[in-house]
């Protein structure tokens, strides 16, 4: 099966920057699916997707359980991060893990996570996104696989126990 969308993962704050995605979107007339728990901003999304006649494009999924999150990652194009500020960065290495390609915002924190295993846009600039979308749909399928295989080993440094321990022996080294 070809993947014919792209999705989102996360919350609707407005410095997710979901609108200039949706323009995106519908420049180049694809799909996006967009999980993110039902709240006051996921209601303003959907007010401005009917504004901009993107219903055809644009589908808020709501919540969805991690096994069904996995093969919507799987069956993407690409996971897609616009997002203008962040802390670290989360939803890019799942997706990744996951099995799929990720394009993001070219801000420093994610140039710092994410460096070369990711594409990279100018989250600022909606032809900046359009070319990222366009470029990876038209990968092949043989650089779809290499680039996928490189960002799920390059993600794996990153992990929850790694952390606890980096942590644990700071904190031991601080409290000598």
């Amino acid at each position: 099966m070809k993947a014919d969308y792209f999705v989102y993962t996360g919350n609707a704050y407005p410095h997710k920057n979901l609108s200039r995605l949706i323009d995106a979107i519908l420049l180049i007339k694809t799909k996006l699916k967009i999980v993110s728990g039902r709240n006051i901003f996921i209601d303003r999304l959907q007010i401005e997707i009917k504004i901009k006649n993107a219903q055809k494009y644009v589908e808020v999924l709501g919540f969805v359980p991690d096994e069904e999150l996995d093969k919507i990652y799987k069956n993407s194009i690409a996971f897609v991060f616009p997002t203008l500020a962040e802390g670290f960065g989360l939803p890019p290495k799942e997706a990744i893990k996951a099995g799929t390609l990720a394009v993001v915002s070219d801000i420093p924190v994610l140039k710092e996570v994410y460096e070369d295993s990711v594409d990279y846009f100018d989250p600022m600039d909606i032809n900046s996104i359009v070319e990222s979308l366009q470029k990876i749909m038209n990968y092949t399928k043989s650089q779809r696989e290499v680039k996928i295989k490189y960002a799920k080993e390059f993600v794996k440094k990153y992990s929850w126990s790694k952390m606890a321990k980096e942590t644990l022996k700071i904190y031991e080294e601080v409290g000598k």
